[in-house]
């Protein structure tokens, strides 16, 4: 920034001396006439404006939008007729300049100094303009522009966003943080906190405002956008009404559809959305989501993770189901969730084997011992896997086959 305003300010006064220079030069060779010192400002003053025109031209690349790409075309085109006609007829052109007398006398050297006279002011004007370009002008036309679209993408939303910002810690606001029903589970002090963020004034205006933007077709920032898309996701884990949430899920998708049209290439936004694919049992649509993230290098490790347990729902999928769930557990062998998920899996493998009536003795299932394999290793890891295996025991459930196994319940059992 110092180094731009120092060659702001040399260019400035380099310009201002040399134009002294050159109205004393023009008093000098007037020699008191004042016909002379005239004929000597409109030479300078011609030979200037015209390598000032060319150095626009030449000075016009990319900075501008539509339509100046279109005249800049024309003008290089008229320019380059211009410079033929004028290489065609460079000796009449000689003629033309060297038959202006600048100096009091009429030596011959009068002409060439003429044709020299003009040439020098040709040249300064050309990169006067060039460097008047490259340091005022075009710096202020991109200064400009910039503001321009902040002010157009100025709506409500973008208005009230700085104060959403200032009450939201950025974790949260980015959609960094992870809030589920196991974080909040039936309340309590975080419960209570992320209520009064999440639906504080300042994000309740922020919201409607984005509301009014779309509904008036005001444009919204993509950083607003992204906003409003990650607290409506947020608000659905503390929506306990079925209809309310429901509500919620519609509206978050809403905003996660929009900002991801935006940026496609994000993918928290994705997963956010076939969360809530999940949440509406809208299996095959997460798992199509998850698979396509999969496949992307720069998304996160925990989508195999997801992959896995989104599988368990999408029938016939459940060996895919444990063979992602098994290579992320391979990936970290401190986690637990990949152990439980693919525990799940087998049991429900189980299930079917039970189900179809494979036999009557169903104590030798390999489905059976791998999934108490792998949800006693996942209770080892987090003890609080065991509960959740007793909850998800129940009927409709992926250990429902074990509900009345002795070894589901010794390893389920309450320590």
């Amino acid at each position: 920034m110092k180094e731009e305003a120092f060659e702001k300010g040399f260019f400035g006064w380099v310009s201002f001396a040399a134009f002294v220079v050159t109205l004393a030069w023009c008093w000098f060779l007037g020699a008191g006439n004042m016909e002379r010192m005239s004929l000597a400002v409109a030479t300078f003053s011609a030979s200037f404006a015209g390598g000032s025109v060319i150095g626009f031209v030449f000075t016009i690349f990319g900075e501008e939008l539509e339509p100046f790409g279109k005249i800049r075309d024309a003008m290089i085109a008229l320019a380059s007729g211009l410079a033929g006609v004028t290489i065609a007829n460079l000796r009449l052109l000689k003629g033309l300049i060297g038959g202006i007398q600048l100096f009091s006398d009429r030596s011959d050297r009068s002409s060439w100094f003429a044709v020299l006279f003009v040439a020098t002011y040709f040249v300064g004007g050309f990169y006067f303009m060039y460097l008047m370009r490259k340091l005022v002008v075009n710096p202020a036309l991109a200064k400009s522009r910039i503001e321009m679209e902040r002010i157009q993408l100025s709506g409500k939303a973008s208005i009230v966003a700085a104060e959403v910002e200032k009450t939201l810690r950025p974790s949260l606001l980015l959609g960094r943080d992870y809030i589920g029903e196991d974080v909040l589970g039936d309340g309590g002090k975080q419960a209570d906190e992320l209520r009064s963020e999440l639906y504080s004034s300042a994000v309740e205006q922020f919201l409607a405002s984005c509301d009014d933007d779309v509904a008036a077709g005001s444009p919204i920032s993509p950083d607003s956008v992204a906003k409003a898309a990650v607290l409506h996701y947020y608000r659905i884990y503390l929506v306990k009404d079925k209809e309310a949430r429901a509500r919620q899920e519609d509206k978050a998708i809403e905003w996660i559809t929009r900002a991801v049209l935006r940026d496609p290439l994000d993918p928290a936004l994705q997963i956010k959305l076939a969360d809530i694919y999940g949440m509406q049992e809208r299996y095959d649509e997460a798992v199509s989501i998850l698979n396509r993230l999969e496949r992307d290098e720069s998304s996160p490790q925990y989508v195999q993770q997801w992959l896995g347990y989104f599988l368990l729902f999408v029938d016939g999928r459940e060996r895919d189901a444990i063979r992602h769930s098994l290579a992320f557990h391979d990936r970290f062998p401190s986690e637990a969730d990949g152990l439980f998920n693919a525990a799940c899996g087998y049991a429900q493998l189980y299930g079917l084997e039970v189900r179809d009536g494979i036999g009557k003795e169903f104590s030798a299932s390999e489905n059976r011992t791998m999934s108490l394999r792998l949800l006693e290793q996942a209770i080892r890891i987090d003890s609080a896997n065991r509960a959740t295996a007793r909850k998800h025991s129940e009927i409709g459930s992926s250990f429902e086959s074990l509900s009345e196994d002795e070894e589901f319940l010794r390893i389920t059992k309450e320590a």
